[in-house]
């Protein structure tokens, strides 16, 4: 890529950002890992883009709103900022492809391009930031997050935090048991 494109280091937001917590609706519901912001500020300092892409099916399951998740993300946000450590965008999907959901929100029960696995977040962010796939990362928690990372062509690492403990069936390129590790993996890579 030319010489404006962006190395990029993508996260999973719960799970590997922050406890995972069955469908985060309120700001207050987030908790940072310890070692986040850390993490993240090693991210910023190291030259690479940190990008979230998180899938939020809860707005599809209208158990909160788009813009309660926007102010969860804002919160996410704030919380790092505090301790130097920067996001630079999140991307997510609000769907869920559970046609028959009665209870859910009828304008985001569809299929999609942007729930991970599929890799559309990661097309919306390389088109907004001139994304280096090459140089690029994803670090997840779920079989899904190491598909989606590799399908779009990044390296990625799978966590051992949030759902990463139960195992991955796709293979990602390391394993770490947090965050911070996995940023310290790449970093010496």
């Amino acid at each position: 890529m030319g010489k404006d494109s962006f190395k990029t280091i993508f996260l999973d937001r719960d799970g590997v950002i922050n406890v995972e917590r069955s469908y985060i609706s309120e700001p207050d519901e987030i908790e940072l890992y310890p070692f986040s912001a850390e993490a993240i500020k090693m991210i910023n300092e190291a030259g690479y883009l940190s990008v979230v892409v998180s899938n939020q099916s809860a707005i599809a399951r209208n158990m909160c709103s788009v813009e309660q998740v926007n102010q969860v993300n804002e919160r996410l946000k704030e919380d790092l900022k505090k301790d130097g450590a920067v996001i630079d965008a999140i991307y997510y999907c609000p769907h869920l492809p559970d046609l028959k959901l009665k209870s859910g929100n009828p304008k985001y029960l569809k299929e999609c391009n942007c729930r991970k696995p599929k890799t559309g977040l990661f097309e919306m962010a390389a088109i907004d930031f001139n994304i280096d796939k090459s140089n690029s990362w994803m670090i997840g928690d779920s079989s899904r997050d190491i598909t989606a990372g590799k399908d779009f062509g990044c390296k990625t690492v799978g966590v051992q935090t949030g759902h990463g403990a139960k195992g991955f069936t796709e293979k990602p390129d390391f394993i770490a048991e947090n965050l911070l590790e996995a940023v310290k993996i790449i970093l010496k890579s």
